[in-house]
């Protein structure tokens, strides 16, 4: 049977299609599914069960952990719940989800815990500088085996292009897959945008540079008629620029911000792009979702973007 879609091309409905269940339809713009028994099963495997789980024996063994109120153990939970919601819709997991995405992820998640455990891996990406050398070779490995999953995939969706006879929705598949890519880097440099701003005020100061040079023009006044015109024109024009002398030079904020990116952040990214009905692709998202469910388990959601307050020292105290 053959219908018409909105683009008038012919889609087959009866021909099997390489696209995962969700992303077959009239519309070549789709790119995302969902299933809610589905999303049911995904929830219990990977916060319900592992969330506990994990704490419990890692606890046992005394490995790294935070130590959590109840009301933080229900609060990061409910945030896997609302980060999985996104990566299940728009990962494609309703057609991917499956026991080799469920034990990839149990394997990896003790793993990572362990791995975690090694004295020189027991820092953070923003203190890189201070690496050992054993933490530099696990970077490294850990980095070339990322790039290496993100060519195989990026070779699964340029594969879809050569078996899949929906041209249409191909091109605009890989396009958006690939496309997709740039969004953790948007993000990255809006991130740096607010970081200056709160440190330097650096939009603040544009603001105001830009809000002084239009105030000039707009301050100019014709030929006085009369003395006492021209005294209340100079008088005005003073009053004005006495208000744009006021914070000349915004001072940065109290809070001092920088960026701190962390493990779980960095694989719930990664996350997204393993949609394919491949073994490789349903072992390379449990692996990234066990590492980002751990980040969130054992440590909670850390921001982005952290701040702390400046103490200022040797600040002379007030006259009483």
């Amino acid at each position: 049977m053959y219908i018409m879609s909105e683009k008038t091309f012919l889609v087959n409905l009866t021909q099997e299609s390489p696209f995962p269940i969700g992303l077959t339809s009239n519309s070549p713009w789709e790119f995302y599914s969902f299933e809610p028994l589905t999303y049911i099963y995904f929830n219990i495997s990977f916060v319900i069960i592992a969330y506990p789980l994990y704490r419990i024996v890692v606890g046992f063994f005394n490995w790294e952990l935070n130590d959590k109120t109840p009301i933080k153990h229900f609060s990061d939970m409910l945030a896997l719940v609302r980060y999985n919601f996104i990566v299940f819709v728009l990962g494609g997991y309703t057609a991917t989800f499956n026991w080799i995405t469920i034990l990839s992820f149990y394997i990896a998640i003790f793993a990572y815990g362990l791995l975690a455990e090694i004295p020189f891996a027991k820092t953070s990406l923003p203190r890189w500088r201070y690496w050992p050398i054993g933490m530099w070779n696990l970077f490294i490995t850990a980095f070339c085996a990322v790039l290496t999953m993100a060519g195989f995939h990026i070779y699964l969706a340029i594969g879809l292009m050569e078996k899949n006879k929906f041209r249409e929705k191909d091109d605009i598949f890989i396009a958006w897959y690939l496309g997709c890519l740039s969004i953790p880097l948007i993000l990255m440099i809006l991130a740096y945008i607010t970081k200056q701003e709160q440190n330097t005020r650096i939009l603040t100061r544009c603001y105001l540079k830009v809000v002084r040079v239009f105030t000039r023009h707009h301050n100019y006044q014709p030929l006085p008629t009369n003395e006492n015109e021209q005294t209340e024109n100079q008088q005005q024009q003073t009053e004005d620029e006495e208000r744009l002398i006021i914070n000349p030079d915004p001072e940065p904020y109290r809070e001092f911000a920088s960026i701190h990116p962390h493990h779980w952040q960095i694989f719930y990214t990664l996350a997204f792009f393993t949609r394919f009905n491949h073994p490789v692709s349903q072992i390379a998202g449990g692996i990234t979702l066990a590492i980002y469910t751990q980040g969130v388990g054992a440590y909670g959601p850390d921001n982005y973007l952290s701040e702390k307050i400046i103490i200022i020292q040797n600040a002379i105290p007030a006259e009483s």
